[in-house]
């Protein structure tokens, strides 16, 4: 039987070979695969599975820890020269031949995921399927760990509610998986509800505890979940707090979706006349395209 085993095993092996000959791509993965009966055929093909089924399902994969992979974090320390000689990763790719794209994706699965995993992120649609591959690896991997934190912060909050270090954790990695890129739309909203429930319990318990980044995550969560009405009582009432790009990116997007343009002219004033704000280059871009847009709309009128 096992005999057996290892002979299918190696068949599909060398099938797998010929077919990546056929295309003109590297064929690698063959090797490993012998060397790792069964379980390397496993091993490869398990992430593409689990996301296709999850995306036809859509299954909120917040209940679902996966543990499909093990990627070895062991620190790196860089070449500094290599560093400030190399072109940005993201170019590489772009010019880089199969064999190439998958050398990078494999020294970039090798350091810290949290750090750089946006790059990764990028091959996950490549038209070479191993590069594909690795970007899978490392979704689910920063999905995991992502998931693990938050559990493990809903879990000490849910313990001691009235304990502010453990509210700021918990926001904390609420807030960091929903700017990972990670998720899908349908667990984008999952995460901005439980963002805002936890926020609004705090205000509710003592606001003087919220931090003004808490109060900008928690007005962008309510814009994008279609909540103007609470978004304009939380900017009433609490405006104070929120003085940065963000907050009045989220107020002005909301006026624009609305269609109250009146609201949306007095705060892009309001913007121009606040000096406490300091505006990013693209803030400043926008913020003169709109002035321009309205000057040029009134001159019509």
């Amino acid at each position: 039987m096992l005999i057996w085993a290892l002979a299918v095993n190696s068949a599909l092996a060398v099938l797998y070979a010929v077919i990546k000959r056929i295309r003109r791509e590297g064929a690698g993965m063959a090797v490993y695969f012998l060397f790792l009966p069964w379980l390397g055929f496993f091993i490869y093909f398990l992430p593409g599975v689990l996301q296709a089924f999850l995306d036809r399902m859509g299954v909120d994969r917040e209940a679902i820890l996966i543990h499909a992979f093990e990627v070895d974090l062991q620190p790196e320390h860089p070449d500094v020269r290599e560093a400030l000689n190399v072109v940005p990763v993201e170019d590489a790719m772009a010019i880089s031949g199969n064999e190439e794209k998958r050398a990078l994706l494999l020294k970039q699965l090798k350091k810290d995921l949290t750090e750089n995993y946006r790059v990764l992120l990028a091959a996950e649609r490549d038209e070479d399927s191993e590069s594909a591959h690795y970007a899978a690896v490392a979704k689910t991997e920063i999905y995991r760990l992502h998931q693990t934190r938050w559990l493990e912060c809903r879990r000490d909050y849910a313990q001691d509610p009235g304990d502010p270090e453990k509210y700021h954790t918990a926001c904390e990695a609420l807030i960091d998986m929903l700017r990972s890129g990670i998720l899908s739309s349908r667990e984008q909203s999952a995460y901005q509800k439980r963002l805002c429930d936890l926020v609004q319990r705090q205000i509710d318990a003592g606001e003087s505890e919220v931090s003004p980044r808490e109060y900008e995550e928690y007005l962008n969560a309510l814009v994008e979940l279609g909540r103007g009405g609470d978004a304009k009582r939380l900017w009433r009432e609490h405006a104070d707090r929120m003085r940065s790009e963000a907050a009045y990116q989220s107020m002005l997007k909301l006026f624009y979706r609305t269609g109250e343009r009146q609201k949306f002219e007095e705060l892009l004033d309001d913007l121009c006349k606040n000096k406490q704000v300091r505006l990013s280059p693209k803030g400043l871009e926008q913020l003169r395209y709109w002035r321009n847009r309205l000057a040029g709309a009134a001159v019509n009128t």
